[in-house]
């Protein structure tokens, strides 16, 4: 007999006598039960019980045992314990009022207008005020000791549901189908237990709108929703996590709870979905979660940022990253913690029994085979990667060693990639190799030792160092772009008569530098005007200078311009009787715009001028400016350490910059070092001095993508 929705305590009292007698053959069955169980291992026997022997359906079975099998590996961080029913009840408003709009409307006649009236409406209601936050109970909450038989049982016959009726899922196979669909958990300790029914029952009205619609239009209407259920509300002020009512504000919005309840939610709705995150970025600091959509016509797995993207959108961001990790339900046995020897210690970012490497699908990975020579009982050995958030070294991939052969092979190396061979006899790492990075030759994976780093040289130097970060491509591109523009001045006031006081012909340096004008004279107005070619004024910091001795009363204290060297302070000097120009009475009224504000990362690039509007013709005799850059040069005042490999990062002991260089005496020669800023940033990287003694960074010197 098929279920049709009631369950076990509404069966008849004949099926009852029946489970008495095969009971015993059902405990035969399942001797296999976790140990953990606890007290909940009844509500798990029941489950089995009553899959196979009141609703007889022997995939429902397999389905709930492999549920079970591999609950041990799985916990929720938090629950709520308590609620006075306000979030629910705020929770049904907000649905009711959005679902009011777009009930039965499909994309291309989305209601956007008037949403946007009705959300600024109760955003500005509900932001006024404060929610109250439920009673959280923060404990951990083992899923083997937690699920019960009406969370299990919800939850698998949604999951069978979706399954045969889904045009997303309805061809995966069973072994798919317990990956893809059936799983209530997507990501390890996140979010608060729930069943894919309850969220079928709250979204698929909005995400299986219309029964037509392809994959990426499916996501749409989900990122759709909970955008604008989000907005629907803004900011509740609520200080703690509150499960699905997450969902309806943006007090609390990460990419981890994001993608989380992106794939619970569209499993739940038929949607075949995965969790994957990257263990780092190449070059970038962080990593991120996104989600990863099976598309059923095309047989390819598409990546996707939830909420903000669709399935395919999301590949360019896959160029700087290192390994790509999916997480799965079941435990996968090639992984660390099953590999492991017996007490050896796995660096917690790869000690997780349930995640696999995809990053093959994503980029290119390649296996590579090195020598291990070091007595050590470990099983395991790693390929670590540069990675500020890591003190510098991150394991990103494991190798099983091969004590008799005396090496260790990676599957899953990537070319184009710093790494440092490491192994962990305790919890600290230590090395076995040099750093080194991974060329392709003719299809042929080819190891490059990184140039300029001599191990036989134990000279000691002294050093100048002028950034802690290259200059990135789309930085070095914007600055190129300034290339042609025009500073012009007019003696009318309104360019009609424009003289060309100073043109940019070659890429300006990001710091912040003073430029002498060709033509001085006596204007009314001043102009930055960019090229036609290139129409936006990619112009960080601005300044128009004129001599203290003019006697000008609309000026101000200048900047001091960059200091890159020693002998730049004579620069210093000679340009002290500089003055700032303004064009406004006070400083405050001018100082909000981009090209005013301080700020290198910012500039009026959607615009192609820059003007200074006098109220009577004056003599600016230099303009000092900097392009948009990442500000990844040396600040001064802020305090920096200087690191190099040497079987690890060792110190040089610090420095406190006085200008925008910084030096460093009695160091070692012919070394990898990293340039640490201990006051602010997060961008650094790994460099190598050339034999002119100048920076040469890994990635975009020496390693080119």
């Amino acid at each position: 007999m098929k279920h049709k929705g009631n369950h076990i305590h509404n069966t008849t009292f004949a099926n009852y006598l029946l489970a008495l007698f095969v009971l015993p053959t059902l405990l035969g069955c399942v001797q296999d039960m976790p140990k953990q169980t606890q007290g909940n291992r009844w509500e798990l026997y029941r489950t089995l019980f009553y899959y196979k022997y009141i609703e007889r359906d022997t995939a429902k079975y397999a389905a709930a045992r492999f549920l079970i099998e591999n609950m041990p590996y799985h916990h929720s961080r938090a629950r709520i314990y308590r609620d006075n029913d306000t979030l629910e009840q705020w929770r049904h408003e907000t649905d009711s009022i959005y679902y009011s709009i777009v009930q039965g409307v499909k994309m291309d006649k989305f209601p956007w207008d008037s949403l946007r009236q009705v959300k600024k409406a109760r955003r500005e209601m509900i932001e006024a005020d404060t929610l109250p936050d439920p009673i959280i109970d923060y404990s951990m909450l083992c899923d083997i000791t937690e699920l019960d038989f009406k969370f299990l049982t919800d939850h698998i016959d949604n999951a069978f549901r979706v399954w045969h009726e889904s045009p997303f899922a309805r061809n995966l196979t069973f072994d798919e189908f317990k990956e893809y669909i059936l799983p209530y958990r997507c990501v390890e300790g996140y979010g608060f237990n729930e069943t894919g029914k309850a969220y079928h029952d709250l979204f698929a009205k909005y995400v299986m709108l219309d029964s037509t619609a392809d994959l990426r239009t499916t996501v749409q209407y989900y990122n759709a929703a909970i955008n604008n259920l989000r907005d629907m509300n803004g900011k509740t002020h609520r200080t703690r996590l509150a499960g699905v009512y997450d969902l309806y504000s943006r007090d609390f919005h990460d990419c981890v709870d994001v993608a989380s309840y992106d794939c619970n939610i569209l499993r739940a709705c038929g949607v075949p979905v995965v969790v994957e995150h990257n263990i780092c970025y190449r070059s970038l600091s962080g990593r991120h979660y996104h989600c990863s959509a099976y598309n059923d016509s095309t047989d390819t797995w598409q990546t996707f940022n939830p909420e903000s993207s669709l399935p395919g959108d999301g590949d360019w961001a896959f160029a700087e990253t290192a390994n790509v990790y999916r997480s799965t339900y079941a435990a996968q046995k090639d992984t660390p913690p099953f590999l492991k020897a017996e007490g050896e210690y796995v660096p917690s970012v790869l000690n997780d029994p349930c995640m696999k490497d995809v990053t093959a699908y994503l980029a290119k990975t390649v296996s590579i085979t090195l020598p291990f020579s070091e007595n050590t009982r470990c099983n395991l050995a790693y390929l670590a990667t540069y990675s500020r958030d890591w003190q510098g070294a991150i394991p990103v991939t494991w190798g099983v060693i091969d004590r008799s052969r005396g090496k260790v092979t990676f599957n899953h190396a990537m070319p184009g990639l710093l790494y440092f061979p490491i192994y962990y006899p305790d919890e600290s790492y230590h090395t076995f190799g040099q750093p080194f990075y991974i060329e392709m030759e003719d299809s042929v994976p080819v190891i490059r030792e990184i140039p300029y780093i001599d191990r036989g040289d134990d000279s000691r130097i002294s050093i100048t160092l002028t950034r802690k970060y290259p200059r990135k491509p789309n930085m070095k591109r914007v600055a190129e772009e300034l290339i042609g523009g025009r500073f012009i001045g007019s003696r009318k006031g309104d360019f009609s008569d424009a003289v060309t006081l100073l043109e940019i012909k070659k890429a300006p340096q990001p710091s912040l530098l003073t430029y002498p004008l060709s033509h001085v004279g006596r204007y009314k107005s001043y102009r930055f005007q960019a090229s036609d070619e290139h129409p936006y004024a990619h112009i960080s910091m601005l300044e128009w200078l004129a001599p203290e001795g003019y006697g000008y009363a609309n000026t101000m204290p200048a900047m001091r311009r960059h200091v890159l060297s020693p002998s730049d302070t004579i620069a210093v000097n000679c340009e002290q009787h500089l003055m700032r120009m303004m064009d406004a009475e006070k400083w405050e009224d001018m100082s909000w715009k981009a090209e005013y504000d301080g700020n290198m990362q910012t500039a009026p690039s959607p615009y192609r001028d820059i003007t200074l509007w006098l109220k009577e013709p004056q003599v600016v005799t230099h303009v000092r400016f900097s392009p948009k850059n990442a500000d990844n040069g040396i600040c001064a005042g802020d305090e920096y350490e200087l690191r190099y490999w040497d079987d690890g990062w060792q110190s040089c002991g610090t420095a406190r910059a006085k200008y925008e260089y910084i030096e460093f005496a009695n160091i070692p020669h012919g070394k990898l070092y990293w340039l640490v800023n201990l006051t602010q940033g997060k961008e650094e990287m790994p460099f190598v001095l050339n034999e002119h003694g100048r920076q040469r960074f890994v990635y975009y010197d020496l390693i080119e993508k």
